[in-house]
């Protein structure tokens, strides 16, 4: 496919919280947010059928869409808010300004020369034909006091006439973790269905977020510190970026719940105790393992058997930690709450003939262990294991997870025909979802060169056949 010529945009407008409803606020950055100061933007694209034109699209949609979100946001209005950088040493904060503040929502139309049904495949594709759909973070505004401000969130709707539309979201992820985001989007999408109707009025609204207890969550061991001072040593005006890769294209491939299942019961029976294993631990220990073999082959270097390689899940912490003595982080929480495991797998054993199994264990054991444990207590050591993790070789993430149900954000057009979290071309990352058809399979979403990515394909779809014999 040719790269995505930029669309016309129709009009940029400010939302704004319905006026005098939220009063200006400061929120303090916590030790779960502080890591992702300088990190790069997080980025999701939902994509919609819409079968009218552009001009019924303004009139008939639209309009809904604003009052809804400005609604949304008088409940998750740092999303409207800037983050505020004061000269050193003063610590980065949180600020919503009533009558000020507001998130910037541009609109815009396809100018033709790109393919819905081509942007929203699954099949591997140029990462740039993404791009012009996904809005650019507005510049930071410095004061003349020197306080730089900077906004959180920035949201882009594309109108491909006659085919569908598409709602982009860039934030800056020091603001919300995928949970807070995800309950965003389900707010913003139950107000629009129920065309903007007043929150009382609508008995399927999820719960609104809790903003109170952040400024009693306590950082263990100055967690925090060390991530101000990374962050004050770099360019703290600017939102990170990345340089654009060299033939990277982005593929979506999906298992099916028969497949996930063939692979829960070779686990299961291979493992020495023959206890049952998560569904999600499977299906992540699968998708490491063909990757890695991949990366590998590409490399042409096979290294010592006795390198061990490292992949970061993220365990949400809210319900588990306790921000008082008897209160726990409630799930609604709105913010980061999240905290990074490191899983640890020698080549040898990833590579064998039991790779899965090997990875499975592993990510069985980390997960027990985080979630036994004390996690306030562990968090001075998070950095220490996050190092190890960036500092060797194909260090590998994940984002999203199906538990979020990200497919399940029907505005009134039907639910998305398809999602792609973006970001994960910056590198390492392995995007996951439910799969669209509700058949509680999961979509695995990845970026990788041209050449890498088909022997991704082969080496993926070979280990799926493998499991089903």
């Amino acid at each position: 496919m040719a790269h995505l010529q930029p669309p016309n945009i129709i009009e940029t407008t400010h939302i704004f919280p319905p006026k005098g409803t939220v009063p200006s606020t400061t929120l303090p950055l916590t030790f779960f947010d502080a890591p992702w100061l300088n990190l790069p933007l997080s980025e999701f694209l939902f994509f919609f059928s819409y079968q009218n034109s552009t001009d019924c699209f303004l009139k008939d949609i639209l309009p809904n869409l604003k009052q809804s979100l400005s609604i949304t946001l008088k409940h998750f209005f740092p999303y409207a808010g800037k983050l505020i950088i004061p000269p050193r040493p003063d610590p980065p904060y949180l600020r919503y300004k009533d009558g000020e503040d507001s998130l910037l929502l541009i609109v815009a139309e396809s100018t033709g020369t790109a393919d819905f049904n081509d942007l929203k495949a699954d099949s591997a594709k140029d990462i740039r034909v993404l791009h012009g759909v996904m809005p650019k973070l507005p510049p930071p505004h410095v004061s003349p006091e020197g306080i730089l401000m900077r906004p959180t969130r920035v949201m882009q709707v594309t109108i491909f006439p006659g085919a569908g539309i598409c709602i982009g979201n860039s934030a800056t992820h020091f603001v919300a973790d995928g949970v807070t985001f995800s309950h965003f989007m389900k707010y913003w999408m139950t107000l629009t269905k129920s065309k903007g109707q007043d929150p009382a009025a609508t008995l399927l609204l999820p719960s609104p977020p809790d903003h109170s207890c952040r400024n009693m969550i306590k950082d263990p061991g100055e967690v925090a510190k060390g991530h101000l001072e990374r962050f004050w040593s770099q360019n703290s005006g600017k939102h990170s970026s990345h340089a654009m890769p060299e033939n990277m294209v982005r593929a979506t491939f999906t298992m099916s719940r028969k497949q996930i299942e063939n692979l829960k019961h070779w686990v299961t029976e291979q493992s020495e105790n023959q206890s049952p294993v998560s569904t999600f631990v499977v299906y992540l220990a699968f998708t490491w393992v063909s990757l890695i073999k991949t990366l590998i082959e590409d490399s042409g270097k096979e290294g010592d058997k006795d390198e061990v390689f490292h992949l970061m899940i993220n365990v949400d912490c809210r319900n588990r930690l306790k921000y008082a003595e008897t209160e726990p982080i409630p799930q609604t929480y709105f913010g980061n709450c999240i905290a990074p495991g490191i899983v640890s797998v020698k080549k040898r054993d990833l590579l064998g003939k039991k790779g899965v199994l090997a990875a499975s264990d592993a990510l069985t054991a980390r997960i027990s262990d985080m979630l036994s444990s004390d996690l306030l207590k562990t968090a001075p050591s998070w950095g220490q294991g996050v190092r190890k993790w960036a500092m060797s070789r194909f260090p590998t993430s994940i984002a999203g997870a199906p538990k979020l149900r990200m497919y399940d954000m029907d505005f009134g057009l039907g639910k998305p025909c398809k999602m792609d979290i973006a970001h994960i071309e910056t590198g390492g990352s392995i995007a996951f979802a439910e799969s669209r058809d509700g058949s509680n399979g999961v979509e695995i979403g990845i970026a990788l060169e041209k050449k890498t990515m088909d022997a991704f394909a082969m080496i993926l779809q070979e280990g799926i056949k493998e499991f089903e014999t």
